[in-house]
């Protein structure tokens, strides 16, 4: 039986060595046949419940996610106490992002059979993706009841505690994925941020022992193989051959990733040439005492979830991660929706209707955290809209988060993020040149706003002098100090990003200079960013 299709057949049906030509085209993974078959099935039988899931399963498989849905919703309508066929839906509605929707399908698969693992395992990914971070573990600790060798849902349960800095308990899942199955590399590249890997760990032989075998594997396996590998020979100080791993991955997943560069320092100049100093010399900010909203900006990994940390840890702030809800609020507010009419549209906006977008983002924010005084937004990449920020809220305030680019820019391209909206940081010489694109923003909003409206924080004072610099921060938000600012790795809150375990640990100087260990590799990046590693604002 294939998973998604199964085999329950009932008369007046395809024969059953139709049927099982079918399984195995799709089990060779060998799709067009397969679906030319499940068409001609639908053609003579159309009311065959099996013709129209397996029809849906490839397509699924073949990346159509639109023919995948409504495929399997005649399946679902055809077979309707067939418990797979929910599941099977659920699964192209998760595809869509369509998770309210994928939720009822689970639920209802399982109603029908309460045993049936993937249903339940897929209702556990749903419950996370919607921050139901308790009810995903039930979900994924039951899994595991019924099917203690189920790897993948060790490996999520794994990132699920990952996320919630229950690390001891996060490394524990992830190993028992890899005990399961050695070639998981998912788990592998998650166990890998929770660890430092030692000569006698078993996990570096493992590794290496695998390299013959990745050439088989999907292409997402293969690049998160290299990462993992990279950090863990970086560990080990094998420098050499760590950067030789991060350099494979990175250029698998940069071939992933498209990248118009021209076009970025096109959108660089526009941005430029109408956010000037006379654009802001004749708009008034809104007025109002609404809370004070925090947005924390910069470069990916300059320290940006170190700093949420402390706020977060401070009475009554609220760390709500990394939120595009900024980007949502303007683009919504660009002729069609689009993004190309952002920013040459904005001069068009009336003080009505910044205020306006303003109070979106503030009311869709406050949900987060209703009782909150303050809540931080920390996307880095906001730095985009510092402008926008400033005319949208009466009081918003903005904390730039500072690295030297060396480090930030390699700390980039050592690390494999798990969504697909850094493409630059899979490419040296694209890493230095998104920096500069950055840096002269930066420069830009503090040469057109008015003085202290950022606040400029490097994160090697902060590693230096976290306590002064920790001071700094809470005064120019306006509030006394706590000493609870200086525990920040106490504090067991979410962390979605690639920081997260590193904010459960006390303050490290390791990640000081490290691009050193990699020096005679980047060059090139050194050419590039030379003149901005000790820029004043």
């Amino acid at each position: 039986m294939i998973p998604g299709i199964g085999q329950r057949i009932d008369s007046n049906d395809p024969s059953p060595q139709e049927v099982d030509s079918l399984l195995a085209l799709f089990a060779q993974r060998r799709y067009a046949p397969a679906e030319t078959l499940a068409l001609s099935m639908i053609d003579r039988f159309p009311l065959h419940g099996f013709a129209w899931k397996a029809l849906g399963t490839i397509r699924r498989r073949q990346g159509r996610k639109d023919e995948a849905l409504m495929a399997l919703k005649r399946a679902a309508e055809l077979v309707p106490d067939d418990a797979e066929a929910h599941n099977n839906l659920g699964n192209a509605l998760r595809d869509q992002y369509l998770l309210a929707e994928a939720e009822v399908c689970y639920q209802r698969a399982l109603q029908l059979q309460p045993d049936f693992i993937e249903a339940r395992y897929n209702l556990g990914y749903i419950f996370k993706e919607q921050k139901r971070l308790e009810e995903a573990e039930t979900q994924y600790r039951r899994t595991l009841e019924l099917k203690p060798d189920y790897a993948p849902a060790h490996n999520n349960l794994g990132n699920l505690l990952k996320e919630q800095g229950r690390l001891d308990e996060a490394r524990v899942s992830l190993e028992a994925a890899i005990a399961l199955e050695p070639n998981l590399m998912e788990s592998h590249c998650s166990l890998s941020i929770l660890k430092t890997y030692q000569p006698s760990d078993p996990h570096p032989a493992m590794l290496e022992g695998l390299k013959s075998k990745i050439g088989s594997m999907p292409v997402h396996a293969r690049i998160r193989y290299w990462f993992a590998l990279g950090k863990m020979r970086e560990d080990l100080a094998q420098y050499d051959a760590s950067f030789a791993a991060y350099k494979e991955g990175n250029q698998l997943q940069h071939a992933l990733l498209p990248l118009n560069e021209v076009a970025e320092d096109v959108t660089l100049e526009r941005m430029m040439a109408i956010f000037s100093k006379e654009f802001f010399a004749h708009r008034d900010r809104p007025s109002g005492n609404s809370r004070s909203p925090i947005f924390i900006v910069g470069m990916p990994r300059s320290g940006t979830s170190l700093l949420e940390q402390i706020l977060a840890s401070y009475p009554g702030i609220y760390g709500a991660g990394e939120l595009s809800t900024i980007n949502e609020v303007v683009m919504a507010a660009m002729p069609h929706g689009a993004f190309e009419n952002f920013p040459n549209a904005v001069p068009d906006l009336t003080p009505e209707e910044f205020k306006r977008l303003g109070q979106q983002y503030s009311e869709r924010v406050a949900r987060l955290a209703p009782d909150a005084m303050h809540i931080t937004d920390k996307m880095p990449a906001n730095y985009y809209f510092l402008g926008m920020i400033y005319l949208m809220f009466p009081n918003a305030k903005i904390i730039h988060a500072m690295r030297d680019p060396m480090d930030s820019c390699f700390s980039c391209y050592s690390r494999l993020f798990t969504k697909q909206n850094l493409p630059f940081s899979y490419d040296l010489g694209a890493l230095g040149r998104n920096y500069v694109r950055y840096i002269r923003l930066m420069q830009h909003w503090h040469a057109v706003l008015p003085p202290n409206t950022v606040l400029d924080l490097r994160y090697e004072q902060m590693v230096a002098d976290t306590e002064g610099q920790a001071r700094r921060l809470l005064e120019y938000l306006g509030l006394p100090w706590d000493e609870r600012c200086l525990s920040f790795y106490e504090n067991k809150r979410r962390v979605k990003t690639a920081s997260s375990a590193q904010v459960r640990k006390p303050i490290y100087k390791t990640s000081l200079a490290r691009w050193e260990r990699y020096k005679q590799y980047l060059g090139d990046l050194l050419d590039i960013v030379k003149d901005y590693r000790n820029i004043e604002f």
